[in-house]
């Protein structure tokens, strides 16, 4: 993803609350689109994302785009998401072992564990806020107890996440760039003595994990950590919340999705993250000149791959608006693909479908109408307000 400068930032020109119309809008004029409001092509298609995101000839750091006036803050420099090439696999190789499958799976007793202490907490019959309640104090809890942060740590982590993931997410205008860079600030403000004491006193978590690298500098260190700690505690938080409205909400024939949701079925998680992807769009800057489904983009080009619609291209996904798990096809870009595949997905997996698995025997509803954060880079709820009515009879 791309931080530009105030001034040449990107206006993404969709509904954060509901962006697909847009999507369908453009797709009517090609698979890649020209935005003046975002001043970038518009990528829509699922093929033509997948390949930019893979091959040759582009790149995520925001250095690489000559139209802009970049950033020079830590958040930026020692960051995986903004890095190409040996300096982004250095980084990216730091952590990868930890984030595998197998590994990732020896996690799962714990995460039920914090899982059912949240839920369980919240009583039958009382109205509560699933954002804040559930889909935001879970993956914050799960990924505090693995980096081994203090309960001061988590509360700053909560504080100051909102602002520095649309820092992350890029597209900011001058307000929330400054926001984000003086978030950004007092997290790492909070986290670098903790890295630089883990390595002198290594502990049996994450961040002595990372600090015991001494390929990485202390701000490596602290970055990254960061970097999982928000990017990984709000992609799941949001696409918990996004996918609990989708369950909740009756279809077009008066079903309740919710009734014959398969908690077992990896699937049905599939299909969740194929229609509710938290990153709408990601950035990539051409650094030479490419000739993609008959259109011409230039050396230095800015593109928006729109993850989202890329998800829903129905050349790919028949009826690509409905919920159906078990779909054939290429897996959906929500985690992104190839060099910068997200490294918290089975994290990410692992954290929604156990807090489902919880949530859906408590027998959820709707009580009053979500509300949207405004952020169109990254889609999630701002409210979800709901109620337990008890436990669901089994199917």
């Amino acid at each position: 993803m791309t931080i530009p400068d105030t001034q040449t930032s990107p206006r993404l020109p969709w509904d954060a609350a509901d962006p697909y119309p847009f999507y369908e809008s453009r797709r009517r004029d090609g698979n890649i689109v020209w935005d003046d409001t975002a001043q970038a092509w518009l990528v829509l298609s699922h093929s033509a994302a997948r390949d930019i995101l893979s091959g040759p000839g582009w790149s995520a750091d925001p250095r690489a785009n000559p139209g802009a006036e970049l950033l020079n803050s830590a958040i930026v420099d020692a960051n995986m998401l903004f890095t190409d090439g040996s300096a982004h696999s250095r980084l990216r190789n730091a952590v990868r072992d930890l984030f595998g499958r197998n590994f990732i799976t020896g996690l799962t007793d714990g995460v039920d564990t914090i899982t059912a202490d949240i839920i369980d907490a919240i009583p039958d019959g009382e109205p509560f806020d699933a954002m804040a309640d559930i889909a935001l104090p879970l993956p914050v809890a799960v990924i505090g107890a693995w980096l081994g942060l203090d309960p001061e740590q988590c509360a700053a982590l909560r504080e100051y996440s909102p602002a520095i993931i649309r820092l992350l997410g890029g597209f900011t205008d001058e307000h929330a760039l400054e926001e984000g860079l003086s978030a950004s600030a007092g997290l790492i403000a909070d986290f670098l003595p903790a890295a630089a004491d883990r390595r002198a006193h290594p502990r049996d978590d994450l961040l002595s994990y990372l600090a015991a690298n001494r390929d990485l500098s202390l701000d490596e260190v602290t970055i990254t950590a960061i970097l999982i700690a928000v990017a990984g505690h709000e992609t799941t938080a949001n696409l918990l919340g996004a996918g609990l409205i989708r369950l909740l909400t009756p279809d077009l024939n008066g079903h309740l999705p919710a009734d014959t949701f398969d908690t077992d079925d990896s699937s049905s998680y599939t299909e969740l993250l194929r229609l509710d992807a938290p990153v709408q769009a990601t950035a990539r800057t051409a650094t030479t000149d490419h000739q993609i489904d008959g259109t011409t983009i230039d050396e230095g080009s800015p593109v928006v791959l729109c993850l989202a619609a890329a998800n829903r291209d129905p050349h790919v996904y028949p009826d690509p608006d409905q919920f159906r798990p078990g779909r054939t096809g290429p897996p959906p870009l929500t985690f992104g693909h190839g060099a910068h595949y997200c490294l918290g997905a089975a994290l990410a997996r692992l954290e929604t479908a156990a807090a489902l698995r919880n949530i859906l025997r408590r027998n959820p509803e709707l009580i009053t109408t979500p509300t949207w954060r405004d952020t169109t880079a990254i889609r999630g709820p701002q409210t979800l307000p709901a109620r337990f009515t008890g436990h669901a009879p089994s199917h």
